[in-house]
């Protein structure tokens, strides 16, 4: 396709194309993880569903491969691919909101941060990730850790329905009502059958929490984290936690954040016992705003993760030991699986994480070229070093394109998972993800 069909065809869009000869092409490619490096033959922003349906509609024409961006932020660089179309839908950005109902409508391209800003100003809060720069649609179809899961479920458990764009350009709604088995794999089931233009949310009165961040020297992790890991045994629904290393260019220390969601009293009984027990050197806790202003920023760069059942005193010795020989700028934390988020049934949605324990992500990051290795190496090793314990693994954490780990990722849920996208996505047209692979009869 020549570059003035390109125009032509963008013509057509209330969105805009980009092109690798254009200025801004440099920087609307550019996507978190530094360590992927892609040039699409087009970027196409979208500015409503109808754009994207155009611009599945030409991908399929042209057999482009199609890459979706939400936020950026795939593990796997998923957002951005090489000469084909990314469909970028950072303009669908908004959110409207029904006090009454206590539901909200999130366009596929809206961030954690502007989400929260939006339902928080009705007093209103859903689970989120931990973000504010992620887009709700990635976080939300891989399933979707939340400061507020012990309480009210992953992020894919307050969905109540989708707008879907799927493969053949159709615009499906996805409900318990509507193509109910579409509606179960997009809860957790990745990119893989559809561009989602908008998701439903249930929303959650609530307007502050009792949350911030006790520090402790790094000399002291073991110790910490078997004091935790006690302290975990009795934690309250209302109390949701992670913990891990602080990244730092100087002394190297451990956190633990602590977010409790429930009364006063209770909440302040909670952290006074945490404190006595933890004795952290410094701690910021008090009451927030449940908003985009106490969520942790990402530092770009790459990842893994694990799912640990436990803390046994091994993972917390092997833990420990990365932890005082991490380079500057890499970390790796830890959020803990209770609650809410544990009791709904493993085959409910495709979303399978449904145990007690622990989701370790491990995080590299580089400030200069000759940085680089030594913080990817760090990263490779660590994560070998926890597998013995692994069970499992969050798909929004994977960094590589692994058919094996995605499966792993699904358990059980793996082979419904190719039966509908067989029926959705008979093609796999949409395969850069961690991908599904349709079943073949």
């Amino acid at each position: 396709m020549s570059l003035a069909s390109f125009r032509t065809w963008a013509a057509r869009l209330k969105g805009e194309v980009i092109l690798p000869v254009d200025p801004a092409y440099d920087a609307a490619r550019r996507v978190w993880n530094l360590d992927i490096d892609r040039r699409p033959a087009l970027i196409v922003r979208c500015a409503d569903e109808d754009d994207v349906v155009r611009a599945v509609e030409l991908a399929r024409t042209r057999s482009l491969t199609v890459a979706v961006r939400s936020g950026g932020h795939s593990q796997a660089g998923h957002s951005v691919c090489d000469g084909g179309m990314l469909i970028d839908l950072a303009r669908l950005n908004h959110a409207d909101v029904d006090p009454r109902t206590r539901v909200a409508r999130i366009a596929g391209g809206m961030r954690v941060g502007a989400m929260l800003e939006a339902i928080g100003a009705f007093g209103l809060a859903t689970p989120t990730g931990t973000c504010p720069e992620v887009g709700v649609a990635g976080l939300t179809l891989g399933g979707g850790e939340s400061l507020l899961m012990a309480r009210y479920g992953a992020v894919c458990d307050n969905v109540v329905s989708a707008r879907v764009v799927t493969a053949d350009g159709r615009i499906v709604t996805a409900s318990a009502d509507e193509n109910a088995d579409l509606y179960w794999a997009i809860r957790g089931g990745g990119g893989n059958f559809g561009i989602a233009t908008a998701l439903y949310f249930t929303l959650h009165p609530l307007t502050r929490v009792l949350s911030g961040r006790l520090i402790f020297p790094v000399s002291r992790a073991r110790d910490v984290m078997r004091r935790y890991r006690d302290l975990m045994a009795g934690a309250p629904d209302e109390l949701q936690t992670s913990g891990g290393l602080v990244s730092s260019e100087d002394e190297p220390a451990l956190f633990i954040a602590f977010c409790h969601c429930g009364d006063a009293e209770s909440a302040h009984a909670c952290i006074e016992r945490w404190r006595a027990s933890l004795r952290p050197e410094s701690d910021d806790v008090k009451w927030r705003p449940y908003s985009a202003d106490f969520i942790l920023h990402a530092i770009a760069g790459s990842g893994a993760g694990s799912f640990l059942p436990e803390l046994s005193d091994d993972v917390i010795d092997v833990l420990a030991e990365y932890f005082t020989s991490a380079p500057a700028s890499c970390t790796a934390a830890w959020n803990d699986f209770h609650g809410a988020v544990t009791r709904v049934q493993p085959d409910a949605m495709a979303f399978p994480l449904r145990h007690p324990g622990y989701d370790v992500f491990v995080h590299a990051s580089w400030k200069t070229v000759e940085s680089r290795s030594g913080a990817l190496t760090w990263l490779s090793e660590l994560h070998g070093a926890l597998r013995p314990w692994e069970r499992g693994v969050y798909v929004n954490n994977i960094g590589t394109d692994s058919v094996e780990q995605t499966a792993a990722a699904y358990g059980a849920n793996y082979q419904r998972l190719r039966m509908i996208k067989a029926k959705y996505d008979p093609d796999n047209f949409f395969h850069l993800n961690h991908n599904i692979r349709p079943f073949q009869k």
